[in-house]
């Protein structure tokens, strides 16, 4: 990796014009200015993302349009189109602090093994507390999801797992996408401190709020990955 390396900033919008503007402004207050922003419409629909949208493209802000597929297939059309070597994930609603550029990007040149880098979390909105995920290996990935979406990410790390995955388009496409990377066996790095603010709306909070859909995403995980979750069950058995 170069030693001042292009980031490309995905950010996947679905009639999300309210809070868009604000995501985009903060971008700005980053210490670390080699990046490009990239906003994927995924066909939204409502008239105020839409004039957002081309408010965006008049300040030669890169908007790609394409047809609803949800977030999974929006953040992949993103990349596809991107021009660095770095991927940052970020949702229309939410925000970095602005040293999460620079502290990622040292901590990525200086240890190869790192795969994505993210950190502490802000909830707020309606639901105000703070979340520590732990990162780390393909084990601190067997139950639960260590690293929210909105994280740095190697490009090389995104391709050799070919992003997304398209098929996941109601939540824990992330946590599947980290499976993925750690089954590389690329490590996910957690700084520990508050960098990323997560904004909670109704919408959010109730994404995955019930037991039957829970367990309709975490069944397509676990037969996707049937044999690894075997394997991986049977070393923690045989190690304690």
């Amino acid at each position: 990796m170069t030693s001042n390396p292009f980031i490309s900033v995905i950010i996947p919008c679905y009639n999300d014009g309210l809070y868009l503007p604000e995501t985009v402004k903060r971008l700005s207050l980053q210490s670390y200015k080699h990046f490009e922003i990239l906003v994927v419409n995924d066909g939204s629909t409502d008239t105020h993302t839409l004039k957002v949208l081309k408010e965006l493209e008049a300040k030669n802000i890169r908007v790609l349009h394409k047809e609803n597929g949800r977030m999974s297939s929006a953040r992949n059309h993103g990349v596809k189109h991107a021009k660095g070597s770095l991927i940052a994930a970020l949702d229309a609603d939410d925000y970095f602090a602005p040293s999460f550029f620079e502290k990622a990007v040292e901590i990525l040149a200086q240890k190869k093994e790192i795969g994505v880098v993210t950190s502490y979390i802000k909830l707020f909105g309606e639901v105000n507390k703070t979340a520590k995920p732990r990162g780390g290996n393909e084990f601190n990935f067997l139950f639960s999801n260590q690293c929210p979406a909105c994280a740095m990410v190697r490009k090389d790390c995104w391709d050799e797992v070919n992003g997304y995955d398209e098929a996941m388009k109601n939540g824990y496409e992330d946590w599947e996408f980290y499976i993925r990377i750690t089954q590389k066996k690329w490590l996910i790095h957690v700084i520990p401190e508050i960098l990323l603010y997560y904004r909670q709306t109704k919408k959010s909070v109730h994404k995955n709020d019930t037991l039957p859909h829970r367990h309709e995403l975490v069944s397509y995980i676990v037969e996707k990955h049937k044999n690894w979750y075997i394997e991986k069950l049977k070393e923690l058995i045989t190690t304690d």
